[in-house]
């Protein structure tokens, strides 16, 4: 749901593609995503300058929105292309910063209207039909005899109208060009004088007759506490040490590194001391956090046993006879290399991912994301920091791995795979072909 301001003389046909909704009172606009504009949406909040309301980010493609209500931050959701998706109010911030060149806006509004932005985000609609194939005068007397809370709304040209229902009769309504509305008659009247208007095109209806919203676990803390624990860990390496000797160290690439022998593991540990999959190394909220994963010889923390446990760089974790911890990168020594603990590279050549923007031969484990050290960035709203692992099983075999969802090899969804000359991967709008020879792929 699009809060801001409808001026259609202000936006290109690229952005009518997008969907936009009614909006109250502009307080603050034109502010780019930064910590100085979480602090002053705080502010704004505190003082109660919008009890009632949202945040919104706005490019080309998308708007990402954040809703307030008394005065706290509420739901958040994203609208792409006519779509509607709630986003937790955690990864808000994340997606916020994902936005490049996004325009922030700070808008003042009705509960009603702020509810029936939460209704797209979180529900989808009973009815969705074309007002030339939809008689609106029963659906309203549908809803009327059930006696229900109901919303509608009509898109015509990428903006908005929304009828709101209580206890089944029309209570209120939203034009999202004021200049559409007729101003004379009921709020029934007004809204279907509207939606068949002759001289109009063909619009398109949505009946909500569940406003029920469930609530985000994070609702009502400050959009700068949200945006503390989003923030991406530091650059950080995991040193592993056998009788007190380095002897293997890698990168932290979030959201989570697994621990353990097999060889999907992302620091394999090849001792049977060590479970297949023994422990998780996360980042989560602006912590590390080791969670055991059910080990045989479990999992400690400075020397106490644990399930599920927050760590500071100055901890020392065990798993089996190995002692892990974290450092910052530049204070690392290499490792001893007699002691071998990842898979071997493949014996033959290895595969190409070629790409719109180059290629790069498949090592012993190729990451593709968003996070900054991965080996191939992606682009997108919808991208992980970490959204795909490409693997070696040697002898020329590689496996692909999605951690951050499912992604089409040859135009089918997986989550794992084993991927071959000439194979096509696409991740959101990202394509790429494995080939032998960057330039030889035909």
């Amino acid at each position: 749901m699009h809060l801001l301001a409808i001026e259609p003389r202000l936006h290109d046909d690229a952005l009518m593609a997008l969907v936009y909704f009614p909006h109250g009172k502009t307080v603050l606009t034109g502010r780019s995503w930064d910590d100085d504009l979480v602090q002053d949406v705080d502010g704004l909040l505190e003082q109660g300058e919008c009890p009632n309301g949202w945040l919104e980010l706005e490019t080309p493609d998308a708007r990402l929105i954040c809703l307030f209500h008394q005065s706290r931050p509420h739901i958040s959701g994203l609208v792409e292309e006519d779509a509607f998706a709630w986003v937790p109010l955690i990864d808000f911030p994340i997606r916020a910063g994902q936005l490049e060149g996004a325009v922030c806006s700070v808008h003042q509004s009705d509960p009603v209207q702020v509810l029936l932005l939460a209704v797209h985000f979180r529900n989808r609609p009973a009815l969705q039909a074309p007002t030339d194939l939809i008689e609106l005068a029963y659906v309203l007397k549908a809803l009327a005899d059930k006696g229900r809370d109901a919303a509608l709304s009509l898109e015509r040209d990428g903006v908005r109208t929304l009828l709101f229902l209580q206890k089944g009769q029309p209570a209120r309504v939203y034009f999202g060009n004021p200049a559409q509305d007729p101003g004379s008659g009921s709020v029934a009247e007004r809204f279907v004088s509207h939606a068949f208007d002759p001289e109009a095109p063909v619009g398109r209806l949505e009946v909500f007759h569940h406003l029920a919203i469930e609530p985000d676990p994070d609702a009502g803390r400050p959009l700068g506490e949200l945006a503390d624990e989003a923030k991406p860990p530091p650059p950080t390496n995991i040193v592993v040490r056998l009788g007190g000797r380095v002897v293997l160290q890698r990168p932290f690439i979030p959201p989570e590194l697994l621990v353990g022998r097999d060889h999907k593991c992302g620091l394999i540990l090849d001792n049977l001391s060590v479970s297949r999959r023994h422990a998780r190394l996360s980042w989560e909220r602006g912590q590390f956090v080791i969670e055991d994963l059910g080990s045989a010889n479990g999992t400690s923390v400075n020397g106490q046993r644990i399930e599920r446990k927050e760590i500071k760089f100055e901890d020392r974790i065990t798993t089996g006879k190995f002692d892990l911890s974290l450092v910052e990168p530049p204070d690392i020594s290499h490792p001893d290399a007699t002691v071998l603990m990842l898979p071997k590279a493949a014996d033959d050549s290895p595969l190409h991912l070629l790409g719109e923007d180059g290629s790069i031969a498949l090592g012993e484990e190729t990451t593709l994301g968003k996070a900054q050290g991965v080996d191939v960035r992606l682009r997108g709203l919808l991208i992980k920091p970490v959204h795909a692992r490409i693997k070696s099983e040697g002898n020329g075999i590689y496996r692909l791995f999605s951690p951050g969802g499912p992604v089409l090899l040859n135009g089918q969804k997986i989550q794992s795979a084993f991927v071959h000359e000439g194979d096509e991967l696409v991740i959101g709008r990202n394509r790429f072909r494995f080939v032998a020879q960057p330039g030889q792929e035909g």
